[in-house]
């Protein structure tokens, strides 16, 4: 009688961790954040003040989700979504799973989706965003 052995290799990838890139100039968006009483456990989350290098920062944290500011500096968000649309053009940069705009501005929210964002919110209300859901991303 011959015994059969299945070998299982279950492979985790990032999984484990979401990871959250976030081009903010005036506010902690992680304080925020957890001042809604939002578990971040399994998120690891990067905060930028400005946009020096955005294209290669996000190259380098290779986040799943990219929260951008319309208005900082040097380059505006929606000018880091026009340089990461050239970098994905070129096979330069993985896109993140989702590009979210986040402004105070309403029109402001409008032109990063226009540009290829996936959604925009008003800052402040972040917690309302699924993306705390890990299912939804």
């Amino acid at each position: 009688m011959k015994i059969g052995l299945k070998l299982h290799i279950i492979i985790h990838p990032r999984f484990d961790t979401m990871r959250i890139l976030i081009f903010e100039d005036t506010y902690d968006i992680i304080e925020l954040v957890k001042n809604t009483g939002i578990n971040l456990e399994g998120i690891e989350i990067k905060q930028f003040w400005d946009t020096e290098n955005s294209t290669a920062r996000i190259k380098k944290f290779s986040p799943d989700i990219l929260l951008l500011d319309y208005y900082i500096e040097p380059i505006s968000g929606l000018q880091v979504i026009k340089k990461l649309n050239i970098a994905l053009e070129n096979n330069q940069i993985v896109r993140p799973k989702k590009i979210i705009g986040i402004s105070s501005s309403s029109s402001a929210n409008s032109r990063f989706v226009q540009a290829g964002a996936d959604d925009s919110i008003i800052k402040f209300e972040l917690a309302n965003l699924d993306l705390w859901n890990r299912d939804n991303v």
